[in-house]
């Protein structure tokens, strides 16, 4: 967000009292019930006058003309950048959350639903957590099995504890006995190589299977043209916002719903967090244009200092982001303590 705005300290306040209203009651604001909430000692009609500067400005606007204002996405930006305190969690928050996270669990996706799952609880939003992509993944064991000619089912373990089966089909009867010679090698040469790297030797190394690797593998791994930054999403609470009143009306749930099922603005604006290295807060269009009305924080976890993953929060344009903002960061760094530890 570009600082374009240079305003008064009381316009900032009287910003801030409108944006802060705006998160409780997702209704327009007006100059007396800021003048009679708020300690600033001002009068009600010079409340007013500030906020038709603000509205010159283009940080408020005013839906109908007996009404009182609500913040544009420029001034819910500004809020965000330059007004916005977080709302630290509790201590009783921090451990509820840390006694979910970091409990024992054999495998790392469950790790990553109980983030989601959290997110949500606490937030009442939607929450979003992205697997590490499966490139990057270090390959434990690999096992290929003769299912019936022409399909074969490969079961593979990763660093990361994941268990991933699959079935492959195949234009040729390949015999048991050459897919465990071929298990045996792919365990003996590529273990603790990400998948990445294995496609990247499986030639070389394997000349005497050379197509039999190349149809196999190309089926198992990802190829290099269609990596992304993350893998999986786990995504829980999709139907806390239609208790939101921005989606009230059936064509903005419609609209909303599409969205979160097809997954592809949530991949694209956590690949983007991912490529950022750092929070980020989300606003009106920046989130997507077919769903104006909402609201994202965004956070990447980190392995050996390098983002694998990342979480978010989607909510309400005008989401209490002092407070999702402390919930989506902690969450981070407890799940780059558990990355860590996989």
């Amino acid at each position: 967000m570009s600082e374009k705005f240079s305003i008064s300290e009381r316009k900032k306040e009287i910003l801030k009292h409108v944006v802060n209203s705006y998160i409780e009651t997702a209704e327009p604001v007006g100059s007396r019930i800021i003048a009679k909430k708020s300690a600033l000692g001002l009068s009600s009609a010079t409340i007013r006058n500030c906020m038709a500067d603000l509205e010159d400005a283009g940080l408020l606007f005013q839906p109908h003309t007996s009404a009182g204002r609500l913040p544009t996405e420029e001034g819910l930006k500004f809020f965000v950048k330059n007004l916005m305190k977080k709302v630290p969690l509790s201590w009783g928050e921090q451990v509820a959350i840390e006694k979910k996270i970091l409990q024992e669990v054999d495998d790392f996706s469950d790790v990553l639903k109980k983030a989601a799952q959290l997110l949500a609880s606490l937030t009442g939003y939607t929450a979003v957590v992205s697997a590490p992509s499966e490139l990057d993944e270090r390959l434990e064991f690999i096992e290929f099995v003769n299912i019936k000619p022409g399909l074969i089912l490969v079961v593979m373990v990763t660093s990361s504890g994941t268990v991933r089966n699959q079935l492959i089909k195949t234009r040729r009867n390949i015999p048991q006995a050459t897919l465990e010679r071929f298990s045996s090698k792919m365990n003996r040469l590529f273990e603790n190589y990400t998948l990445g790297q294995i496609r990247e030797k499986l030639v070389q190394a394997m000349e005497e299977d050379r197509k039999l690797c190349e149809n196999l593998l190309t089926q198992l791994v990802p190829s290099e043209g269609r990596k992304r930054l993350t893998g999986k999403l786990y995504i829980d609470g999709k139907l806390n916002l239609l208790d939101e009143p921005e989606f009230s009306h059936i064509p903005k749930i419609k609209s909303l719903l599409e969205a979160l099922e097809e997954k592809h603005l949530l991949l694209r604006l956590l690949d983007k967090c991912l490529a950022g290295e750092e929070l980020q807060i989300f606003i009106g269009k920046e989130v997507d244009s077919g769903v104006r009305e909402c609201g994202m924080v965004v956070a990447p976890y980190e392995k050996e200092d390098q983002p694998v993953g990342s979480l978010g929060v989607l909510g309400p344009m005008r989401m209490n982001y002092p407070r999702v903002v402390s919930i989506v960061e902690y969450i981070a760094s407890i799940l780059s303590s558990r990355a860590k530890e996989m």
